[in-house]
């Protein structure tokens, strides 16, 4: 098997610019597409655009998108030509939206297809957490779109009403029951998530969860945990922390949200100031939880990519940009 292609050494730091709280963007975030929402139902616009010599696909081989390393890494757009006999571009295609140049679209393509039929030689297909933190955040943007409608797409084949098979609809943007007697639609969901840095006296809390595939030595994060129905962002964020730490919060303060593809959540990302007390962990969610200090939270913030250091996720995750702005904010003036 050969090395592959080249891949660029520059990676693009996240959370930089645009609009949001602080003018961040986050990973994932920062979309330029229009995703002309209008034109989902009309099929035959639909077809017009797939007909359209400036349309251009963009190809996911499970659920990893076709990414081409010549100086810096970029998205392969490939034209309808490109998977003719390989796909059924009329009842696959996802429906992005309308960029610049033409409209846009993600296509699953089979498991046996090597980016060789598709792409220039420097291409290969490579997961979405990996190539992110590479390319353009208009184009991160885009991966989180393609694959959180492909993977919802290949885990809703039946209907969950009658049990009959469902077909992509609204191109792509949503499924259709085939039973004539059902007739039920079905539509991409998007969890919510609060993610939460808790503080007290120039010190924060964090923690490594219990997770099916564990942390890597010396990663910590914030607490998180799934909004749950009937519940609103601030009292989410005051449960999970009781429950996962036995910590009580006052303040909680929104700072910015992420769209995190994995498969397809919303990460809402708040500050929060606990109470007295010393954490106690719910062993069921955390293996460990402690509190850091600003010059320990710094180091993890920049050893993020050292092996067995005290340190944070990268900065693709919210969880490292909360870090960061907390710093910043807990900064003295000068």
């Amino acid at each position: 098997m050969g090395a592959g292609p080249r891949r660029p050494c520059r990676v693009r730091r996240p959370g930089q610019a645009g609009t949001g709280s602080g003018g961040r963007v986050h990973t994932f975030a920062g979309g330029e597409l229009d995703r002309a929402a209008h034109l989902r139902t009309d099929e035959s616009r639909i077809r017009d655009l797939h007909d359209s010599p400036q349309s251009r696909y963009l190809a996911f081989r499970a659920l990893d998108p076709l990414v081409s390393f010549d100086t810096t890494a970029r998205l392969v757009w490939l034209p309808r030509a490109a998977l003719d006999g390989l796909v059924d571009i009329g009842a696959d295609a996802l429906f992005l939206g309308l960029g610049r140049d033409g409209a846009r679209f993600a296509v699953p393509v089979p498991d046996t297809v090597g980016p060789e039929e598709l792409g220039p030689d420097e291409s290969e297909f490579v997961g979405v957490r990996e190539v992110a933190p590479l390319v353009e955040p208009q184009d991160a943007s885009i991966l989180a779109l393609g694959r959180s409608l492909s993977i919802w797409h290949a885990e809703h084949g039946f209907c969950p009403r009658c049990g009959h098979a469902t077909s992509i609809a609204e191109a792509g943007h949503a499924r259709a029951c085939s039973a004539e007697s059902c007739g039920k639609s079905q539509f991409p969901r998007t969890d919510p998530v609060v993610i939460m840095l808790i503080h007290r006296g120039g010190r924060c809390l964090l923690g490594r969860s219990v997770r099916a595939v564990p942390y890597p030595p010396g990663l910590h994060s914030c607490l998180a945990g799934y909004v749950e129905p009937g519940e609103s962002i601030e009292e989410a964020v005051r449960r999970e922390t009781w429950e996962e730490a036995g910590l009580r919060v006052s303040e909680v303060r929104y700072h910015s949200s992420q769209p995190w593809p994995f498969p397809s959540t919303l990460m809402i990302g708040c500050f929060a100031e606990a109470l007295g007390g010393e954490p106690r962990i719910d062993p069921a969610e955390l293996e460990c939880v402690r509190w850091f200090d600003r010059e320990e939270l710094r180091t993890a913030v920049e050893r993020w990519e050292e092996a067995d250091a005290l340190r944070l996720p990268p900065p693709i995750t919210i969880a490292h940009q909360l870090a960061r702005a907390w710093l910043e904010d807990e900064e003295p003036a000068a």
